[in-house]
């Protein structure tokens, strides 16, 4: 056979030894074999959970690189935090009514109930919402002036209850308009 084996009846020592002969014949092999052909000594690929070959190396110097920016800016809080209580240090005790750099800080502060605020803030534009508007021509009015959709198309498919609707209370303040004009008349 081409595995190696012989083939036919055999007895259980014959198969032992066959056996025996073909994994000795595999390792030794395997052992004589070139390295970068076998794999032996090979770096592992790591994967993640695409499939994508992931670059150990660049890994973690990526991972080296944020710890050390974490570690900067700390340091940047901690020199600032520094600097702050050095200046607590440097001034007086004692706060006067004259002390400018207390005037102007209590200056920039932003106050909820000041009412000057107003005036010398730009006024902020109102907040838009996020949705679309409509921007066709004017829809008919409607009894609770509600604005149409941002997709309505301009066709009215009502079933004509706002326009009668509207028509009568145009009538109704008319006829009341007409009736007090006449009775208010000179006669």
């Amino acid at each position: 056979m081409t595995s190696g084996l012989s083939v036919g009846l055999q007895t259980a020592d014959k198969m032992k030894k066959d056996m025996e002969r073909i994994e000795k014949e595999t390792k030794d092999k395997l052992k004589n074999m070139d390295p970068s052909r076998s794999g032996r000594d090979a770096e592992t690929v790591y994967r993640d959970k695409y499939g994508k070959k992931i670059d150990i190396v660049a890994q973690r110097a990526e991972e080296r690189r944020k710890i050390e920016e974490e570690e900067k800016y700390m340091k940047w809080g901690k020199e600032d935090q520094i600097n702050k209580e050095e200046e607590l240090r440097h001034k007086p005790l004692a706060i006067y009514k004259d002390d400018k750099e207390l005037n102007e800080e209590l200056k920039a502060q932003e106050r909820w109930d000041d009412p000057a605020a107003l005036f010398l803030t730009k006024k902020s534009k109102k907040k838009e919402s996020s949705r679309p508007k409509y921007q066709g021509p004017p829809p008919p009015p409607n009894r609770f002036n509600i604005p149409p959709g941002y997709r309505w198309d301009g066709i009215d498919r009502s079933n004509g209850f706002e326009k009668a609707y509207f028509d009568k209370l145009n009538t109704r303040s008319a006829l009341a308009s007409e009736a007090y004009s006449w009775s208010v008349e000179d006669m």
